[in-house]
């Protein structure tokens, strides 16, 4: 468990507060380059770390992310007429380019220097990877972009993905660091009953091996966790999770040649987290096949293109699921009787009706944590104490000037039992271009 200084340390990210200044020194994902399409086109609003901004993309193609209220008298940016190169107040005509510049204000007197005074809230925007990022930390110029592997990939052989997560970022990822749920949560209705013996690999070292044993290494740019099953006398099946700072993850994959997947849960404020799921391939497009099923909502984060509510236009409009807490996330008791484990029919559903019913923000006193939890535990330390030395040092976070330590993978390997799983599995872990290991067959 936490103490209630640390808990309110961890999950509050807003303007001022440890954790969100220490968020704010990294790069972070605000939006798909897709939900700006055109130059001149319409502004979208966006929420985060607890700020409300607007973002739009001038004439020239170029990326404004703007403090969401004029500097004037406070009317809405979003409503601005995105024209020649800046977005312009409807209030009193006053217009701000990308980095924040008044560069017209038609309303003073032709003699009047008053907008040359003017420096409106403007955050960096860079574009990799088919996402829009923001940088709304202290250096200047900003550091280089992390290097994920996805981000270098084109277009065809990746898949980005969107939705809002009405709880803290942090009980939200936690789920990415916890290997034994996928045991219960994720199973079939008979899971506890079905014979092992039915099936083969993965599948079956899940259903006989209901407790991995969980092992946690620090590293420079977070965390991994490896989890490991018994996987015949003499070998264990072991998954491995990475946590990258300040939150984003990596989980294994599975089968031959697989895709991959890694995780954004960036926070909007305390009580809503947006998350960027990314599916890809190192080595080829993905098939036509594989788009369908994602594009269907198929696996963790995944909700798919027709389960999504009509969109509107408030931060994360577009991106608000149809299973959600009041229709209590389609949950039957027959399916739950015959299908699905949960009684949930989605899979990312699953997850979010488990983290979003303990609460907007979950109080961490109350818990009762065992040795399935390691790996959350430490992910939390990491959280709390790099932001605590970066507020009492000043210096750039651990990553932050290091964009090449985010050249990694999750992992997955059939290990000897008494190996050892850090040095073994070295190589896989490394993104090193032209290459995807295998893990084992599903």
């Amino acid at each position: 468990m936490l103490t209630r200084e640390d808990n309110d340390l961890l999950t509050r990210v807003g303007p001022g507060t440890v954790m969100g200044e220490f968020m704010r020194q990294y790069w972070m994902p605000a939006l798909l380059s897709s939900e700006l399409r055109e130059p001149d086109g319409a502004p979208v609003r966006v929420r985060l770390l607890g700020e409300d901004l607007v973002a739009f993309r001038d004439t020239q193609g170029r990326v404004g992310l703007l403090g969401a209220h004029c500097s004037h008298r406070g009317a809405p940016l979003y409503y601005g007429r995105n024209e020649d190169c800046g977005l312009r107040c409807i209030y009193h005509g006053w217009k701000y380019d990308v980095e924040g510049r008044c560069v017209d204000m038609p309303n003073e007197p032709p003699e009047s220097n008053f907008q040359d005074k003017i420096r409106h809230k403007a955050y960096a925007c860079q574009e990799r990877g088919g996402v829009i990022w923001t940088y709304m930390g202290r250096l200047n110029p900003p550091p280089s972009l992390p290097e994920l592997e996805w981000t270098f990939l084109p277009d065809n052989q990746r898949h980005l993905a969107k939705r809002v997560q009405l709880c803290n970022y942090a009980q939200a990822l936690e789920g990415d660091l916890d290997q034994s749920h996928n045991s219960f949560l994720h199973a079939a209705a008979n899971q506890l009953k079905e014979d092992p013996a039915e099936t083969e690999g993965v599948e079956a070292w899940r259903k006989k091996d209901k407790h991995p044993r969980f092992s946690v290494t620090d590293t420079n740019y977070g965390v991994l966790i490896g989890a490991s099953r018994a996987a015949g006398e003499e070998s264990c099946y072991w998954r491995l999770t990475q946590f990258l700072l300040p939150f984003h993850t990596m989980t294994g994959p599975y089968g031959e040649n697989p895709t991959r997947q890694t995780r954004a849960w960036v926070p909007m404020d305390d009580e809503s987290t947006m998350l960027f799921a990314i599916n890809f391939h190192p080595l080829r497009s993905l098939t036509e096949k594989e788009m369908a099923r994602l594009r269907a909502g198929s696996g963790a984060g995944f909700v798919g293109d027709e389960n999504f509510l009509p969109p509107v236009n408030e931060p994360g409009g577009a991106w608000r699921p149809k299973a959600r807490r009041e229709n209590d996330y389609f949950f039957s008791r027959e399916l739950q009787r015959t299908k699905f484990f949960s009684g949930i029919p989605e899979f990312w559903a699953q997850d979010a009706a488990v983290q979003e019913g303990m609460g907007p923000v979950y109080d961490r006193t109350q818990e009762r944590l065992g040795l399935s939890d390691s790996g959350i535990v430490q992910v939390r330390r990491r959280l709390i104490e790099g932001a605590k030395a970066f507020m009492a040092e000043a210096a750039p976070p651990p990553g932050v000037l290091n964009p090449d330590w985010y050249r990694v993978r999750g992992a997955a390997a059939i290990l000897p039992k008494n190996g050892d799983w850090v040095e073994d599995t070295q190589e896989i872990r490394r993104f090193v271009p032209g290459t995807n290991p295998s893990a084992p067959e599903r």
